[in-house]
């Protein structure tokens, strides 16, 4: 390519921009991550498979809901191999184990709508289930827990413009 086409300069804010929005979605994949395991070691340990997988495909990130959806896909594909693969799991953290008594979609969609604040519709297009289907399961989280309190980890940019139906390309 010729040099007059390359814009040196473009490219490094457009590497910068994706930089931080990637950085912003990892550490929401981390805090959900530690609401699936309740264990930081593991949950580490998940994350960065999730992001050797992740960024072995050429993207380009500009938003971060955008970003973080796709890396949550990423990361449910490499949990759901890594339970599979027996191992002696320590004693959940104290704070996390109220996330424990759940099922594993129970626990998904507890740390997305409880943990992180998002809607449970907006949840349910994350997690690829129906809004009717993620409210049931909302219901029986609330049924399972009862008084106890999950710890909250706040979604930051882009919740509220997230599109469930992946229809939705600005923010």
């Amino acid at each position: 390519m010729p040099d007059e086409y390359v814009d040196l300069e473009y490219d490094l804010h457009r590497v910068e921009a994706s930089r931080g929005v990637l950085e912003m979605a990892v550490r929401q994949l981390r805090a959900f991550a530690l609401c699936i395991t309740a264990n930081r070691t593991e949950a580490d340990e998940l994350v960065e498979d999730t992001l050797m997988l992740f960024l072995a495909e050429d993207r380009i990130l500009r938003e971060c809901d955008r970003c973080f959806a796709e890396l949550l896909e990423v990361f449910r594909r490499v949990h759901s191999r890594a339970a599979l693969m027996p191992a002696s799991r320590p004693a959940p953290e104290h704070l996390y184990a109220g996330y424990m008594q759940l099922a594993l979609p129970e626990r998904e969609l507890a740390a997305l709508v409880m943990g992180g604040g998002i809607s449970v519709s907006t949840a349910a297009g994350l997690l690829g289930i129906s809004p009717a289907q993620a409210e049931c399961i909302h219901d029986a989280i609330r049924c399972k827990l009862g008084a106890v309190s999950l710890p909250e980890w706040p979604f930051i940019a882009g919740a509220s413009e997230y599109s469930g139906s992946g229809t939705d390309g600005t923010g």
